[in-house]
């Protein structure tokens, strides 16, 4: 699922928030069967779904939103770090991450980018460092107070706060180092060792050719047990309950003998 909100509308004079629950395979046409409803400005997606792990095409998706005139906005919260992006060839109008997911960062940080063509817009935090000469060490104060010409415009309030900032760039630097297609293959194996064990216990799996390879998503016929979680908990087995379901995560840190004994501590505890 893209999003397991209820479909709701939120209108402010001429412009409408629209939230709706949409099939991966649906996302994509979306725009283009509206009929009688307003255009399309902008759209913000998760590349990869945080409750299951669900990965959309992205790049048919902004193929069909820039059909329609539409911004694109990506959160890319559980795609940085390990999937590769290439924001000249999808060309999204923004997309953002927060550090403290997949690119072994501190909470606090996030990024953004921004197309150039979005560079003229008015920033949500109006601050000094978003302008171009505004600063307490100049004789005058209010310099030149019209917004710098790039991406910076948009930068956080305290951006300049060090600890994190290293935090998150020592982090990035390592992700990076390592590569795109290195992490893939090691997540993507594990999450796989995962499946195989799991995939004969009673519950259900997302196809691999629908999810990302490094989350996978456990859902019950009958429902999650509630204390399901705090059981694996007990054995230092930690898995996130997400909208009903069990999200497994295995990152860099984890190794093959962690998944053996999750799959040992998830048949004990799920159904015994």
């Amino acid at each position: 699922m893209l999003a397991d909100y209820r479909h709701h509308l939120i209108s402010s004079h001429d412009t409408m928030l629209e939230c709706v629950s949409l099939g991966i395979r649906e996302v994509a046409r979306y725009p283009n069967e509206r009929k009688g409803a307003p255009p399309v400005a902008l759209a913000s997606i998760s590349s990869i779904h945080w409750s299951d792990g669900g990965a959309l095409d992205m790049p048919r998706i902004a193929a069909a939103l820039k059909k329609q005139g539409a911004a694109l906005l990506v959160d890319a919260t559980h795609d940085a770090g390990v999937r590769k992006i290439d924001v000249k060839a999808l060309d999204p109008d923004f997309l953002i991450f927060p550090t403290y997911k997949w690119v072994l960062g501190p909470y606090g940080r996030a990024f953004m980018y921004v197309a150039k063509r979005r560079h003229g817009g008015v920033p949500l935090e109006q601050t000094a460092a978003a302008r171009k000469a505004v600063s307490a060490e100049d004789t005058i104060y209010f310099r030149d107070t019209s917004y710098r010409d790039d991406a910076r415009r948009y930068d956080m309030g305290e951006r300049d706060h060090f600890i994190s900032l290293e935090m998150a760039s020592i982090g990035m630097e390592m992700m990076a180092g390592w590569g795109s297609e290195a992490v893939v293959e090691r997540l993507a194996m594990l999450t796989g060792k995962l499946a195989d064990g799991l995939g004969n216990l009673g519950v259900r799996l997302i196809d691999a050719k629908l999810r990302a390879p490094h989350i996978l998503c456990v859902s019950f016929p009958n429902g999650m047990a509630a204390d399901l979680p705090k059981k694996l908990a007990a054995e230092n087995v930690h898995a996130a309950p997400r909208l009903g379901r069990l999200r497994i995560s295995p990152h860099v840190y984890n190794d093959e003998q962690d998944v053996e004994r999750f799959v040992e501590v998830f048949r004990k505890a799920a159904f015994q």
